[in-house]
Protein backbone atom coordinates (compact mmCIF):
# COMPACT_ATOMS: atom_id res chain seq x y z
CA UNK A 1 0.00 0.00 0.00
CA UNK A 2 1.41 3.37 -0.97
CA UNK A 3 0.77 6.49 1.02
CA UNK A 4 -0.58 9.58 -0.65
CA UNK A 5 1.81 12.48 -0.27
CA UNK A 6 0.44 15.39 1.70
CA UNK A 7 -0.10 18.59 -0.28
CA UNK A 8 2.71 21.11 -0.13
CA UNK A 9 2.12 23.85 2.35
CA UNK A 10 2.39 27.41 1.14
CA UNK A 11 5.70 29.09 1.78
CA UNK A 12 6.19 32.17 3.92
CA UNK A 13 9.02 34.65 3.86
CA UNK A 14 11.00 35.56 6.93
CA UNK A 15 13.55 38.38 6.79
CA UNK A 16 16.90 37.89 8.43
CA UNK A 17 16.33 38.58 12.12
CA UNK A 18 18.04 41.47 13.84
CA UNK A 19 21.21 40.33 15.63
CA UNK A 20 19.80 41.30 19.03
CA UNK A 21 16.28 39.91 18.51
CA UNK A 22 17.09 36.97 20.78
CA UNK A 23 18.32 39.36 23.49
CA UNK A 24 15.17 41.46 23.20
CA UNK A 25 13.13 38.28 23.64
CA UNK A 26 15.18 37.21 26.67
CA UNK A 27 14.47 40.64 28.15
CA UNK A 28 10.71 40.09 28.14
CA UNK A 29 11.21 39.10 31.77
CA UNK A 30 12.51 42.25 33.43
CA UNK A 31 14.23 43.19 36.70
CA UNK A 32 15.61 39.67 37.05
CA UNK A 33 17.89 40.68 39.91
CA UNK A 34 14.99 41.64 42.18
CA UNK A 35 12.84 39.49 44.44
CA UNK A 36 9.90 40.02 42.07
CA UNK A 37 10.96 39.99 38.39
CA UNK A 38 8.36 41.47 36.03
CA UNK A 39 6.89 39.04 33.53
CA UNK A 40 5.49 40.51 30.31
CA UNK A 41 4.46 37.23 28.66
CA UNK A 42 1.50 35.78 30.54
CA UNK A 43 -0.14 33.84 27.71
CA UNK A 44 0.37 33.00 24.05
CA UNK A 45 -1.45 36.15 22.94
CA UNK A 46 1.31 38.21 24.60
CA UNK A 47 3.99 36.32 22.64
CA UNK A 48 2.11 36.84 19.39
CA UNK A 49 1.64 40.54 20.11
CA UNK A 50 5.36 40.87 20.88
CA UNK A 51 6.23 39.15 17.59
CA UNK A 52 3.71 41.16 15.58
CA UNK A 53 5.12 44.37 17.04
CA UNK A 54 8.48 43.43 15.51
CA UNK A 55 7.08 42.40 12.14
CA UNK A 56 7.67 38.70 12.80
CA UNK A 57 5.41 35.89 11.58
CA UNK A 58 3.24 34.51 14.34
CA UNK A 59 2.15 31.16 12.92
CA UNK A 60 -0.94 31.16 15.09
CA UNK A 61 -4.31 32.81 15.39
CA UNK A 62 -3.74 33.45 19.08
CA UNK A 63 -6.32 30.94 20.31
CA UNK A 64 -3.96 27.99 20.75
CA UNK A 65 -2.03 27.88 24.03
CA UNK A 66 -0.18 24.64 23.29
CA UNK A 67 3.54 25.15 23.47
CA UNK A 68 3.44 28.33 25.56
CA UNK A 69 5.46 26.68 28.35
CA UNK A 70 8.05 25.63 25.75
CA UNK A 71 8.32 29.24 24.55
CA UNK A 72 9.06 30.44 28.07
CA UNK A 73 11.56 27.61 28.56
CA UNK A 74 13.30 28.60 25.32
CA UNK A 75 13.43 32.21 26.49
CA UNK A 76 15.07 31.18 29.76
CA UNK A 77 17.59 29.04 27.86
CA UNK A 78 18.50 32.05 25.72
CA UNK A 79 18.83 34.24 28.80
CA UNK A 80 21.17 31.76 30.51
CA UNK A 81 23.26 31.31 27.34
CA UNK A 82 23.82 35.00 26.75
CA UNK A 83 24.22 35.84 30.44
CA UNK A 84 27.08 33.35 30.48
CA UNK A 85 28.57 34.97 27.38
CA UNK A 86 28.30 38.44 28.94
CA UNK A 87 30.04 37.17 32.08
CA UNK A 88 32.83 35.52 30.08
CA UNK A 89 31.73 32.02 31.10
CA UNK A 90 31.14 29.08 28.75
CA UNK A 91 27.52 28.15 28.17
CA UNK A 92 26.42 24.87 29.69
CA UNK A 93 26.14 21.79 27.48
CA UNK A 94 22.53 21.51 28.63
CA UNK A 95 21.63 24.97 27.33
CA UNK A 96 23.57 24.53 24.08
CA UNK A 97 21.83 21.19 23.56
CA UNK A 98 18.41 22.71 24.22
CA UNK A 99 19.07 25.46 21.67
CA UNK A 100 20.35 22.95 19.10
CA UNK A 101 17.26 20.78 19.51
CA UNK A 102 14.98 23.81 19.16
CA UNK A 103 16.88 24.93 16.05
CA UNK A 104 16.51 21.45 14.52
CA UNK A 105 12.74 21.90 14.69
CA UNK A 106 12.81 25.20 12.78
CA UNK A 107 12.54 25.32 8.99
CA UNK A 108 15.82 25.15 7.10
CA UNK A 109 17.03 28.38 5.51
CA UNK A 110 17.69 27.17 1.98
CA UNK A 111 15.90 29.50 -0.42
CA UNK A 112 16.25 33.26 -0.80
CA UNK A 113 13.52 35.32 -2.45
CA UNK A 114 13.12 38.96 -3.30
CA UNK A 115 11.15 40.73 -0.57
CA UNK A 116 11.40 44.47 -1.26
CA UNK A 117 13.23 46.46 -0.18
CA UNK A 118 15.61 43.48 0.04
CA UNK A 119 15.51 39.70 0.36
CA UNK A 120 14.17 37.14 2.78
CA UNK A 121 14.22 33.44 3.49
CA UNK A 122 11.43 31.40 1.94
CA UNK A 123 10.46 28.54 4.23
CA UNK A 124 7.48 26.20 4.46
CA UNK A 125 4.65 27.88 6.31
CA UNK A 126 4.71 26.87 9.95
CA UNK A 127 2.03 24.73 11.47
CA UNK A 128 -0.28 26.82 13.63
CA UNK A 129 0.88 26.97 17.21
CA UNK A 130 3.10 28.79 19.60
CA UNK A 131 6.43 27.33 18.56
CA UNK A 132 6.22 28.84 15.08
CA UNK A 133 6.82 32.22 16.67
CA UNK A 134 10.25 31.10 17.87
CA UNK A 135 11.80 30.54 14.42
CA UNK A 136 13.34 34.00 13.81
CA UNK A 137 14.25 34.31 17.49
CA UNK A 138 16.15 31.02 17.43
CA UNK A 139 17.83 31.94 14.14
CA UNK A 140 18.93 35.21 15.74
CA UNK A 141 20.41 33.36 18.72
CA UNK A 142 22.35 30.94 16.54
CA UNK A 143 23.60 33.69 14.24
CA UNK A 144 24.77 35.77 17.18
CA UNK A 145 26.51 32.84 18.88
CA UNK A 146 28.62 32.16 15.79
CA UNK A 147 29.31 35.80 14.90
CA UNK A 148 32.09 38.16 15.91
CA UNK A 149 29.50 40.38 17.54
CA UNK A 150 29.18 37.81 20.31
CA UNK A 151 32.00 39.57 22.15
CA UNK A 152 29.75 42.65 22.27
CA UNK A 153 27.02 40.95 24.32
CA UNK A 154 26.69 42.71 27.67
CA UNK A 155 24.53 42.54 30.76
CA UNK A 156 23.38 45.70 32.48
CA UNK A 157 25.65 46.54 35.42
CA UNK A 158 22.59 47.34 37.53
CA UNK A 159 22.37 44.18 39.64
CA UNK A 160 18.59 44.52 39.80
CA UNK A 161 18.11 45.01 36.05
CA UNK A 162 20.47 42.48 34.39
CA UNK A 163 19.11 43.34 30.94
CA UNK A 164 21.02 41.85 27.99
CA UNK A 165 22.16 44.06 25.10
CA UNK A 166 24.63 44.41 22.26
CA UNK A 167 27.26 47.03 22.97
CA UNK A 168 27.57 48.97 19.72
CA UNK A 169 29.43 51.86 21.33
CA UNK A 170 32.68 52.91 19.68
CA UNK A 171 34.68 52.25 22.84
CA UNK A 172 33.00 48.91 23.50
CA UNK A 173 32.69 49.55 27.23
CA UNK A 174 29.00 50.35 27.66
CA UNK A 175 27.81 49.21 31.09
CA UNK A 176 24.13 50.11 31.23
CA UNK A 177 21.10 48.94 29.29
CA UNK A 178 20.28 52.63 28.93
CA UNK A 179 21.89 55.79 30.25
CA UNK A 180 18.43 57.32 30.64
CA UNK A 181 17.37 54.48 32.94
CA UNK A 182 19.95 52.45 34.84
CA UNK A 183 22.88 54.72 33.94
CA UNK A 184 21.21 57.81 35.42
CA UNK A 185 20.14 55.85 38.50
CA UNK A 186 23.74 54.81 39.12
CA UNK A 187 24.98 58.36 38.55
CA UNK A 188 22.39 59.78 40.95
CA UNK A 189 23.25 57.15 43.55
CA UNK A 190 26.98 57.94 43.34
CA UNK A 191 26.20 61.67 43.67
CA UNK A 192 24.05 60.96 46.73
CA UNK A 193 26.80 58.88 48.38
CA UNK A 194 29.40 61.60 47.77
CA UNK A 195 27.28 64.34 49.31
CA UNK A 196 25.21 62.63 52.02
CA UNK A 197 27.77 63.27 54.75
CA UNK A 198 28.83 66.69 53.44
Amino acid sequence: MTSTPSPLRAAETIPAPAPDLCLDFANTRMWRGTDAPQETLHRLADVLAWCAGRGLPTGSDGNEEAGFAEILAARETLYRLFSAVAAGRPATEEDLGALSRALAATPARRTLVAAPPGYAWSVPAAEPGANASLTPILWSAADLLVSRRLERVRQCANSQCLWLFLDDSKSGNRRWCSMSACGNRAKAHRHYLRHKDG
